[in-house]
């Protein structure tokens, strides 16, 4: 969907519980939502890929729906905009300038476009029948069940074998705690504790993970009393942004788990700190937090 006010996204959502894929020309983000929501079956685009152009008091100006198996046409887009910026609701700043498209809505529709293609294919699964890429893809990845002890509890999943810790912590368990930064185990950011020893979820297959105690920064505390790195962090403000946060806590308490673990030194515990990376370079403040745990 486009639309020139943020506030008609969130009167939608609101009322629908979301379902499209819109770019909010405010601040030109894109959002992808549930094509099988009440949102879609209220615009009668339940199962289906759509897009929608929408004007600032939220009126449907113009929609189109994809076809299973084919691509959304640029003119289609472009013609749909004319309509739309040619409208007595257009801004005046928005309006095209010589009878042309302005930059900012060529963009605009660029983004809706690309948006809309990303999005993963939505059919109606009675009537739609899988195309050979589909079925290739179902062949190679199929799921087996994994029981994953998180926490001090049990989960019985069924992932592909392929899938990391990370993205089954986050996407399957809805456990958000753990951060994907990199993705490729250079950032620490998906630090967890497997058997109460650091790893790097991003790099650990879940199905690797059967058998073992996995904790997550959501299972380090004890119900409403911290973990005495998390006080610690907070005592000392180790922390700036905030998302590097928990790998740092998890990295940190492994290590002063371990007891080999340097202790005093500040160069040595930012030698064995080296692989979570902190944007912020809150550095000085996380050494601190770490120095007190050790003391007290």
């Amino acid at each position: 969907m486009l639309a020139h006010q943020s506030t008609i996204f969130a009167r939608l959502a609101q009322e629908f519980g979301g379902g499209a894929a819109f770019v909010d020309t405010a601040t030109d983000d894109w959002h992808s939502l549930d094509c099988r929501s009440t949102l879609a079956a209220h615009f009668g685009v339940t199962g289906q890929r759509a897009l929608f152009l929408l004007d600032e008091q939220g009126v449907v100006r113009w929609k189109t729906v994809v076809p299973p198996g084919q691509d959304l046409q640029s003119g289609q887009v472009l013609a749909a905009l004319e309509a739309l910026y040619t409208s007595p609701a257009t801004a005046e700043n928005e309006k095209p300038e010589g009878g042309r498209l302005s930059r900012r809505t060529f963009v605009t529709a660029t983004l809706a476009a690309t948006a809309l293609l990303l999005l993963p294919s939505c059919g109606n699964s009675s009537t739609d029948k899988p195309t050979a890429a589909t079925a290739a893809a179902g062949a190679s990845g199929d799921q087996v069940s994994v029981v994953l002890t998180i926490n001090g509890q049990s989960h019985h999943l069924q992932l592909d074998p392929r899938v990391a810790l990370l993205d089954a912590l986050r996407e399957n368990l809805h456990l958000t705690g753990t951060k994907k930064g990199c993705d490729h185990g250079q950032c620490g950011a998906c630090t967890v504790h497997l058997d109460g020893q650091s790893a790097l979820s991003c790099l650990t297959l879940a199905v690797m993970s059967q058998g073992k105690r996995i904790t997550t920064i959501e299972g380090l505390a004890r119900g409403e009393e911290l973990h005495p790195v998390q006080a610690a962090f907070l005592a000392h403000d180790a922390f700036q942004c905030g998302y590097c946060t928990p790998g740092q806590i998890m990295a940190a308490a492994a290590l002063l788990q371990d007891p080999h673990t340097p202790t005093g030194s500040a160069v040595e515990l930012r030698e064995a700190m080296s692989g979570n990376l902190c944007r912020c370079a809150a550095y000085p403040n996380i050494i601190a937090a770490i120095q007190a745990v050790q003391r007290a």
